[in-house]
């Protein structure tokens, strides 16, 4: 055998042997079966971010309620006990002593009439800021299923890989024992024999480099997913011919009108906008007086003082109510400042938008001229497909006849093995291009079936 031989024959083996080797500890653990939907619902799930995103939300939904809380009266209940004692004169001159005991509770509550409005745009800016933070989780849930999608495709693509890398080892196998047949008969050399040994070593391979691929693509799914690291999974890839959809026609313009409308970090950055709007006109409430209503009520009661306790409540008893108005005459300068610092938030969360709007379209831009190209991939891989599966045909005849070298079979096997890899990524490729127009124009719905048609 010669050398070259012996090193590709030996360096196959130990690849065999490795990946072996490993096989026992994940086949002794129960495998889960994992489908693209189920791998979906686990990401939204246990995604860090995509969690703190909603407790976030949980707490501007509480602050809102806490500035709805804030157009009720308070009421508060104090209470205040003494016990003392000494000496008194009585009307004989004689010294007394005594003590005395004292409990006393008031209720108290009072309710703001007017604060120059500060409460109702503390309120509608904390609308504003429910909204926003219930878009950015919105988006980010959209973050989560692109995040899988993109795994997933290319665990996919590494799947067909592997199916197509197997194809051509069977294929070189068959060849192999046809030119055994030839060189037994003396009808080829035996420098055939060797070659196409080689080649067939060269594909098997192939193989293990595309079932490396698909390993670290399911570790990188896995990461995605949050899973355990210790499990073993299985993730059932469908056919990419079931995965491809119908070609989409995609206009520019629509696809921009699209996504200023529905793009949840957009329509955020928007609600954020009017929340900073809001605090201007919280901070502009500061020039106006405020007026708050107050009122009480109180009793006491005195264990040395004649009576029962429900008696003495009763004579003891007292009430107030009243109102008090408040307007600051010189603060420093103060309110002035919070106004300016209002104005600037608003100002910047503007300029926020607009620079999110330019990203936004060349982001989309780039998607739609990405697809464009993508269908064109698609039809030049499926065209170059045929040309070398001809070819491939017309090098095995010519080689069957005697009219054509092993080289040139070889070299048209190798193109045919090219390229219906290339047909397959293109395939996947026009998939991914499709649902990243829609990532970028905020249509893409986690709950939607991404891999139907």
């Amino acid at each position: 055998m010669p050398p070259f031989l012996r090193r590709i024959t030996f360096l196959t083996s130990f690849v065999i042997v490795a990946v072996v080797a490993s096989t026992p500890r994940a086949a002794a653990q129960d495998v889960r079966q994992i489908t693209f939907e189920e791998a979906v619902q686990i990401a939204l799930q246990q995604n860090v971010n995509l969690r703190q995103s909603e407790n976030l939300v949980d707490l501007d939904a509480r602050r809102v309620f806490q500035r709805q809380m804030d157009f009720l009266p308070d009421l508060r209940f104090s209470t205040n006990g003494i016990r003392g004692s000494g000496f008194t004169q009585d009307q004989a001159g004689r010294n007394i002593a005594f003590t005395n005991s004292t409990l006393s509770g008031t209720f108290s509550t009072s309710l703001n009439l007017f604060n120059g409005f500060a409460d109702v745009a503390s309120l509608e800016q904390a609308r504003h800021e429910y909204d926003a933070s219930a878009l950015t989780y919105d988006r980010n849930r959209q973050n989560v299923v692109f995040a899988v999608v993109d795994n997933y495709l290319a665990y996919i693509s590494s799947q067909e890989r592997i199916r197509i890398q197997q194809e051509n080892v069977e294929a070189q196998r068959q060849q192999l024992a046809q030119i055994e047949e030839f060189v037994n008969v003396g009808a080829r050399p035996i420098s055939d024999l060797y070659q196409q040994q080689a080649a067939v070593a060269q594909a098997e391979f192939e193989v293990l480099n595309a079932q490396r691929q698909a390993e670290l693509n399911k570790t990188r799914l896995i990461q995605v997913l949050h899973l355990d690291p210790f499990g073993s999974y299985e993730f059932e890839a469908p056919s990419v011919d079931e995965t491809i959809q119908p070609r989409n026609q995609y206009e520019l313009e629509s696809l921009l009108l699209a996504a200023y409308q529905m793009r949840p970090d957009i329509r955020a950055q928007e609600e954020q906008i009017l929340a900073a709007r809001e605090g201007i006109r919280i901070a502009r409430s500061q020039y106006y007086p405020r007026v708050d209503l107050n009122a009480g009520y109180r009793s006491n009661f005195s264990p040395d003082a004649e009576g029962g306790l429900w008696d003495q409540i009763d004579a003891n008893r007292g009430n107030n109510i009243g109102f008090s108005l408040s307007f600051p005459i010189f603060d420093r300068f103060t309110r002035g400042t919070n106004v300016q610092q209002a104005e600037v938030v608003y100002r910047n969360e503007r300029l926020e938008l607009e620079t999110l709007r330019q990203d936004v379209a060349l982001q989309v831009r780039q998607a739609y001229l990405d697809y464009l190209i993508a269908e064109k991939r698609v039809d030049v891989a499926e065209t170059q497909l045929r040309a070398a599966q001809q070819a491939l045909d017309a090098a095995e005849e010519r080689y069957n006849v005697g009219a054509g070298t092993l080289v040139e079979l070889s070299q048209a096997r190798a193109q045919f093995v090219e390229a219906a890899s290339n047909r397959a990524q293109a395939r996947v490729d026009l998939l991914f291009q499709s649902r990243l127009v829609d990532y970028h124009t905020g249509r893409l719905d986690p709950n939607q079936d991404l891999f139907s048609n």
